[in-house]
């Protein structure tokens, strides 16, 4: 086999065509496979250098007019926001103010010869059992250059009014009730304004715009202008309480921030109609960062903390101005005001209304009290502005600052303990005077005239029970609901399924 294998070889070695293609083969076509595979490599590292080149230049315009871009293609990116929620805190008892100090008695040092009959001296059974201190006594000096005669004698102590000198502090003013008012109510007022100065910083300036075209075919702009209020930042906007009625339908909103003189652009971030409210936001991108860094978020007060007589000011468009200020008290709270699936409590003022009034109120302590709002008609006979309390719409609102709906069961309502005929024991619970079509209500049986028991084996006295429900559940959630329907037989107890919906 070797000698056979080794004569094929010599045969190869020595035929010329064998040596021609052997030669072909090592020359063409090997040479053309490295070939092949270095033009292989470049094209790949062409196509890298290619890639890279038009990604950094997508890049680059991306930065540059990526916002045009996101809006051109509506590209949605996920956005990732913190949870804000309605900062309340328990408000604290007010500081008593001290009095002003008033030299009400003095006693004058006898000049030579005059004679000074003492006070007659309290039995010690006449003295009380908590004796004050003794007031200090002032002494007054005669001038040594002026001669001084003697006159009547003087009996008991005798009432002096000392005469503040130029620079000297005016609570050593006399005892006249005129001076003591004047000066009383200039520092009252001195310590509203600096309060009103703390909290100035979480009230804004906010612009609804609509653009309209004149018969002419010239634009033109409408500006309707209203208060808000900061109430926090969800690490992407800072988001601003406001009133709906101002914005509605308007193509562009505009916002002025205390401590800065740039107009910021804004949008209607969220709103709940029935409320009458919106909640406008601001990028925090477009802020500067010492304008960011000085914001001031306004903090609600506990419903019992609303009392009447209670000192309070507004800051907004109070007078119906804008950057106005009024002061006054509460003249009566606890009211309600009836709205779908729920009930507005408000208070109100000693103040008139103003045409354009809106603003917030706070009180001494800085806290939020209430809100100027068109959701609740004022008292146009009386011309009385009327003030949402906020803290009792807490749970609301934190839904409404986190993207969030509130929910839809279609009722109004209100409290009730007289239902029911005279032979039989009254029901209480929430009486249904009107149902809107095609609500979950409606299609749960619910009708004018019920009387609402009993919404997931919770008893219903108020609406207080039915709004905390509400805030608590989702769409979609169904709730079991028990009420009472009158009969010619008499109470009828009925029972339905609501599946609630979203506004």
């Amino acid at each position: 086999m070797s000698e056979e294998k080794g004569f094929d070889e010599k045969q190869k070695n020595n035929d010329p065509d064998l040596l021609e293609e052997q030669q072909f083969i090592t020359e063409k076509i090997v040479s053309k496979r490295k070939k092949r595979w270095i033009r292989r490599l470049f094209t790949f590292l062409f196509v890298i250098l290619c890639a890279a080149g038009f990604g950094v230049t997508a890049r680059y315009f991306f930065l540059v007019s990526g916002d045009e871009l996101i809006k051109l293609f509506k590209i949605e990116i996920p956005v990732v926001r913190e949870t804000v929620y309605v900062y309340t805190e328990k408000t604290p008892a007010p500081t008593p103010k001290p009095s002003p100090t008033v030299a009400a008695k003095a006693s004058v040092t006898p000049v030579p010869g005059a004679t000074v009959t003492p006070s007659p001296t309290k039995k010690p059974d006449d003295v009380p059992e908590t004796t004050p201190e003794p007031t200090p006594i002032l002494s007054v000096t005669p001038f040594p250059s002026v001669e001084i005669t003697p006159g009547p004698d003087v009996t008991g102590i005798p009432e002096v009014t000392a005469t503040p000198t130029p620079g000297e502090d005016p609570g050593n003013m006399g005892n006249d009730p005129e001076e003591k008012a004047v000066y009383s109510y200039v520092r009252f007022m001195e310590e509203v304004m600096e309060v009103a100065q703390n909290v100035k910083g979480s009230i804004a300036s906010v612009d609804g715009i609509s653009t309209g075209t004149s018969f002419l075919g010239e634009e033109y702009e409408i500006r309707t202008n209203t208060t808000g209020l900061l109430l926090g930042q969800d690490g992407v906007d800072v988001l601003i309480l406001t009133d709906l009625a101002s914005l509605e339908e308007v193509s562009r909103v505009e916002v002025r921030l205390e401590g800065s003189d740039k107009v910021y652009a804004a949008k209607v971030y969220n709103f709940d109609r029935d409320f009458g409210l919106a909640i406008v936001s601001v990028p925090i991108s477009s802020m500067e960062k010492e304008v960011f860094d000085s914001l001031v978020y306004g903090v609600t007060c506990r419903p019992e903390d609303i009392k009447n007589g209670l000192p309070v000011f507004e800051l907004g468009r109070a007078n119906g101005y804008p950057d106005s200020l009024s002061f006054g008290i509460i003249s009566s709270r606890g009211n309600v005001y009836g709205i779908k699936d729920a009930e507005i409590s408000y208070f109100t003022t000693n103040w008139q209304i103003y045409s354009g009034a809106s603003g917030f109120v706070f009180n001494m302590d800085g806290y939020v009290v209430g809100m100027l709002t068109q959701s609740v008609p004022a008292s146009t006979d009386r011309q009385v502005p009327c003030f949402i309390t906020l803290s009792a719409i807490e749970d609301e609102l934190n839904i409404l600052l986190n993207g969030g709906k509130l929910v839809n069961l279609g009722i109004y309502a209100n409290s009730y303990s007289g239902y029911g005929d005279d032979k039989e024991e009254k029901v209480t619970g929430l009486y249904v005077y009107q149902v809107v079509a095609a609500s979950p209500a409606y299609t749960a049986g619910l009708r004018i005239g019920d009387m609402i028991v009993e919404i997931n084996g919770n008893r219903m006295t108020g609406m207080a029970e039915l709004m905390d429900i509400l805030t608590a559940s989702a769409p979609q959630q169904p709730l079991s609901i028990k009420y009472y329907r009158r009969s010619p037989e008499g109470l009828r107890e009925l029972s339905g399924v609501a599946v609630l919906t979203s506004k």
